[in-house]
């Protein structure tokens, strides 16, 4: 197999240029039968590679046309010069020998060395030659004698030039007529093949070098052609909610410029949704809380004025609006922006100023008993109120205020609240997504809560997570402790 290919380059290289192609070829067949999985390995090579194999591809596929033509015809130059050689060659000894009077003439040498000479009777019965194209032990070889006797039969004196094999070796000879008999010049044409072997074995290196070269030119090409798409992608990623600024556009207005124009375009017309959202949120928000607010006071003075049997229907109308003005108060917030800014720092004790006021709004959650030492924080006790008051809505909603627990431990430099429920649980892959904006539970809720409590918990310099199975559900706030002074 190994000689083959050294053998026959440009076979070795078609062959291998046909297997890259077809396999190609296959995979992209296969994509429709084996759906995605054959999608993700073609794209699993970068752009500049592909590129770069491609133009690999493309270039070889040029080099082996260019090597195969340059074999035909050069094959066929060599051929078409010996056989005029040849030509000239018997020409020149029937002339010698017609002027000779039968001498043996002197031998002729043609463009590719020695050549031989044959003298042949009408029949095809070899009468003499010069000894060059003899078998190794002095055999003599002759050319067919169909061949002479055609030769010496045809009405045409010019010269023939026919193909043979004698021995091992395969000639190219000329005959021509004469008075007695045909005289025929031979020559070996071993020498052609192993010019064109060695000439496409320096085409296949030539082609091989080149296709590395272009492979190389083609990832440089590529690379600095997808160099402006990076920038635009990198660009592009840093856009957000809170900066939503288009994208400054230089250079030609070609594709990336029209790309480039496209994501302004749309950036632009995000931002004025958002800018929509926030402005009817604001409008609504306000809108409310004026009626909200003449709600509380009727439901207050009311309250002051019924009897015991009243009163516990009222303290249901008194949460509903209190709940009601809650959201509004979220609404209100989420308008302003992404995070929460008026803030008022008071040293807070976590237990009390927090945890037992949002366990009293909520009958039958339990507070936690805990032996680990009540630390201080520092925050807004209103915003760390409605951060808790949040979770346990959002775990009551879910299992029920008799199924749901807040506690607080401490945790080295770090206080951490807890709201448990035995509730049904979030599934794990949903279970980042609770904290989006809208994004609304089985329980039901606007599907704000979670959200601006991940961003009061954020301004406060903790975090925010859940953890969720069948049965329990945590979510676990951490917050810095106030740092003491001893003695």
């Amino acid at each position: 197999m190994t000689r083959f290919f050294v053998k026959h380059p440009v076979t070795t290289w078609m062959l291998f240029t046909a297997f890259v192609v077809g396999g190609r070829g296959a995979r992209r067949r296969g994509s429709g039968a084996a759906g995605d999985g054959a999608a993700l390995v073609r794209r699993g090579l970068p752009l500049r590679w592909r590129m770069a194999v491609f133009t690999a591809l493309a270039t070889l596929l040029i080099g082996v046309a260019a090597t195969a033509a340059a074999y035909v015809v050069t094959r066929g130059a060599l051929v078409g010069d010996l056989r005029a050689a040849l030509v000239r060659d018997v020409e020149r000894v029937v002339e010698n020998y017609r002027g000779s009077d039968g001498a043996r003439p002197e031998l002729v040498a043609g463009p590719t060395g020695r050549v031989g000479i044959h003298l042949y009777a009408p029949s095809g019965e070899r009468l003499a030659a010069s000894g060059a194209f003899d078998g190794p032990d002095g055999e003599a070889l002759s050319l067919p004698p169909d061949s002479v006797a055609n030769v010496w039969n045809g009405a045409d004196e010019a010269p023939v030039t026919v193909r043979a094999r004698l021995g091992e070796r395969d000639v190219l000879a000329s005959l021509a007529p004469f008075e007695f008999g045909v005289v025929a010049v031979l020559a070996d044409t071993a020498y052609i093949g192993r010019t064109l072997t060695r000439l496409a074995r320096s085409l296949a290196a030539v082609a091989v070098v080149v296709a590395l070269g272009a492979a190389a030119l083609g990832y440089l090409a590529a690379a600095a052609s997808i160099r402006p798409i990076a920038w635009l992608a990198r660009t592009a990623s840093t856009r957000g909610p809170d900066r939503l600024e288009p994208i400054p556009v230089s250079g030609p207005r070609d594709e990336v410029d029209q790309l480039a124009r496209v994501l302004n375009d749309l950036i632009e017309r995000l931002k004025g949704a958002l800018d929509a959202q926030r402005s009817f949120l604001a409008e609504t928000s306000h809108e409310l809380r004026t009626p909200l607010t003449s709600l509380r006071g009727f439901v207050d003075r009311a309250h002051r004025r019924a009897t015991p049997e009243v009163r516990r229907d009222l303290d249901d109308a008194r949460r509903v609006a209190d709940t009601m003005a809650r959201l509004v108060e979220d609404l209100l917030q989420l308008s302003r922006g992404q995070l929460v800014r008026d803030v008022e720092p008071h040293l807070v004790e976590p237990v009390a100023d927090v945890m037992r006021p949002v366990a009293e709004e909520f009958p039958g959650v339990r507070i936690a008993e805990t032996e680990s030492e009540d630390r201080v924080l520092v925050g807004d006790p209103e915003r760390l109120r409605q951060l808790v008051r949040n979770l346990t809505a959002n775990a009551v909603r879910a299992a029920g205020a008799d199924g749901v627990e807040v506690a607080c431990r401490s945790d080295g430099s770090w206080v951490v609240l807890e709201v448990r429920d035995d509730g049904p649980g979030i599934p794990p892959e949903e279970q980042e997504g609770v904290f989006d904006k809208f994004r609304k539970g089985v329980g039901g809720g606007a599907g704000l809560g979670l959200a601006i409590a991940r961003q009061v918990a954020e301004h406060h310099g903790g975090t925010l997570d859940v953890e969720s199975r069948p049965g329990r559900t945590v979510f676990r706030v951490r917050l810095p402790a106030a740092v003491q002074d001893e003695g």
